[in-house]
């Protein structure tokens, strides 16, 4: 029940302050719509169904998918006329050709990701690329690490629990040194 009450509210609490201003970084950001909170969750059905190799190419697209909405959250650019615009939606659209580990390396030098981030990311897309190019068999540890790697990308970038903890008693916010509140 818990899970199925979780699933239905997901999308609704992904604004949380940045720092200690109050600033809001996804604020343009609606969150993820429902196809892909279903890719989440058929990330890890089909782990529990045993179908690895589909397992580790679905968490790869999730994860391309989550760093590239990162990016159409966060970026803002100044027109001829200095005025700071978002960029339409076709323009991002022109993104996704990029390669996905350049974005993350540009999400990492512009400060919108930590380093533990960086590399889950990068290790995710590395494996995605061995299964998506048929270059090993689908194995249940290669599965785990991917969804343990996608795990890490939601909970650094747009988790609704990142800046609390579980304490006797529910969830508290972290403390300052225990939270990181510069993405």
């Amino acid at each position: 029940m818990l899970q199925i009450c979780f699933a239905r509210h997901l999308s609704k609490g992904y604004l949380r302050p940045s720092n200690e201003s109050g600033n809001y970084p996804f604020s343009s950001y609606s969150g993820p719509d429902d196809n892909y909170l279903a890719l989440l969750i058929e990330s890890r059905e089909l782990f529990v169904a045993g179908y690895f190799y589909s397992c580790v190419a679905l968490c790869g697209i999730v994860g391309e998918r989550l760093t590239k909405d990162l990016l159409r959250a966060s970026v803002h650019v100044q027109g001829a006329d200095g005025k700071v615009l978002r960029p339409a939606s076709e323009a991002f659209d022109q993104l996704e050709r990029v390669d996905a580990s350049a974005l993350v390396r540009f999400l990492k030098a512009a400060g919108l990701i930590d380093d533990a981030c960086k590399k889950a990311a990068l290790d995710l897309g590395e494996l995605r690329n061995k299964y998506a190019h048929a270059r090993v068999k689908g194995q249940p540890q290669d599965a785990a690490a991917a969804i343990g790697l996608l795990q890490t990308l939601v909970e650094a970038t747009v988790s609704v629990f990142r800046d609390f903890e579980l304490k006797p008693g529910g969830l508290t916010p972290k403390s300052p040194s225990t939270s990181e509140t510069d993405i």
